[in-house]
């Protein structure tokens, strides 16, 4: 049974979409051309070098609008929390030293005394009021410092200044019963997670009313998933400079919430971890990418991950669709590749079926990580293929794609972490 199933998965890996080198080799002068456009100099509130998503923009060029351009014509002219930290994931690929550094300093510039950091500033001013930064800080810094060989020291209080920020998210995100939550979707980035969404019926309706919409109490698979990276990262970084108090208070937090996660959150139905609605005690039982990273982030057992990466992440009548990882399964009901979020209560970039750059690349990993090295290749070269049509077709990248068609949907002159392509594109070669 072992053997037909790892068969199958094989027949899967082989129908996929060619993509030429004369395309990929297009496609990666393209990034590397195209993501120093987005790097910025230091100005206004932004004490150091910052990254904004859109290529060719002017930072902050829409600080005096009454509505921003990334709802109108999809411009990110900000430095946003993980767009900065993933794209400063590529910075080996693209040329560019110590940006991971530069991202964090920006960030821990902004921290209020009560730990508090905003996820999105530009030069003259803070957006997306009360919203937190996303626990991606200590993960990108600890990859660059691993990347140099951990050569250069850290400024004073750096590591106790990300100490006080995750405290925060203990004191203000953390559920009585241990594990986390967003302040809302939005928060999240994934700005209309229908796993985020409870009951999921009040998804189909333009419903103000917020108790329609309790997604500032879901407890949430992927929050957990990356305090767990975050953990894990910080607790490194201090082993390395000695800092014994924090290696084991990290060691201890990371642990325990991996625990609760395995405990709390496993679905055996789905065979994939699942939010949790703590006002009903049940779980939001839907397959969306937020949920399989507690596998991308090791939180999982081993059997665990066997099943969810072979039964939902490779599986066409889930998740593998033609042209990559959707966003959400196929096989759920409100399952769209509309050009803006279809489902919710704002217009926002839609994570309810198109493929994204950033989780497949998340999903590679954890395949190459877990010994499916085929069908890693085989997931990159789907995404790969949508990216290079649309680049050939209209000349720039974009934030997401149809699943099934390849078709570039929303977001123009999107970099960001499409710059992980370059990853990608090496597993090819």
């Amino acid at each position: 049974m072992e053997m037909q199933k790892r068969a199958t998965l094989a027949v899967t890996s082989s129908a996929r979409p060619q993509v030429l080198l004369n395309d990929l080799h297009e496609l990666k002068v393209f990034i590397k051309q195209k993501a120093k456009t987005c790097l910025h100099e230091p100005s206004g509130i932004l004490k150091y070098r910052f990254v904004i998503p859109s290529i060719n923009k002017v930072a902050g060029a829409d600080d005096e609008a009454q509505i921003a351009e990334r709802s109108t014509v999809g411009y990110y002219l900000q430095m946003y929390d993980w767009d900065s930290c993933f794209f400063s994931q590529a910075q080996s690929h693209l040329g560019i030293n110590g940006l991971a550094r530069d991202v964090v300093s920006n960030f821990l510039s902004l921290k209020g005394a009560d730990g508090f950091i905003p996820r999105t500033v530009s030069p003259k001013r803070t957006w997306d009021s009360n919203d937190l930064c996303k626990p991606f800080l200590c993960q990108a810094l600890l990859r660059e410092l691993q990347q140099e060989s951990f050569k250069r020291v850290l400024p004073p209080m750096f590591l106790q200044d990300l100490d006080c920020w995750l405290e925060y998210f203990r004191r203000t995100r953390m559920h009585q019963g241990g594990l986390f939550h967003w302040r809302n979707m939005l928060e999240s980035g994934v700005d209309d997670n229908l796993g985020l969404i409870a009951p999921l019926v009040a998804a189909k309706d333009e419903n103000e009313d917020s108790e329609s919409y309790p997604d500032g109490k879901i407890i949430a698979a992927d929050l957990c998933s990356y305090l767990v990276g975050e953990y894990e990262a910080i607790r490194q970084i201090a082993e390395h400079f000695d800092e014994k108090g924090l290696v084991a208070k990290y060691a201890e937090l990371a642990h325990n919430l991996k625990q609760k996660v395995e405990e709390q959150l496993w679905n055996e139905t789905l065979g994939m971890h699942c939010n949790l609605n703590p006002n009903t005690g049940r779980q939001v039982a839907i397959r969306t990418w937020t949920n399989l990273t507690p596998i991308f982030f090791g939180l999982a057992r081993a059997d665990r991950v066997k099943r969810c990466i072979e039964d939902n992440l490779l599986n066409p009548k889930h998740f593998l669709r033609p042209f990559g990882m959707s966003s959400v399964a196929v096989s759920e009901p409100l399952y769209n590749q509309s050009r803006r979020g279809l489902y919710g209560r704002a217009t926002v970039s839609n994570w309810q079926g198109p493929i994204w750059v950033l989780p497949n690349v998340m999903a590679a990993r954890c395949l190459v990580k877990h010994g499916y090295a085929k069908e890693a290749e085989n997931l990159a070269a789907r995404v790969l293929s949508a990216m290079s049509k649309g680049l050939k077709k209209h000349g720039t990248l974009y934030e997401n794609y149809h699943a099934d068609t390849g078709e570039p949907l929303w977001a123009p002159d999107f970099m960001s972490w499409n710059a992980l392509a370059l990853e990608l594109i090496a597993l090819l070669d």
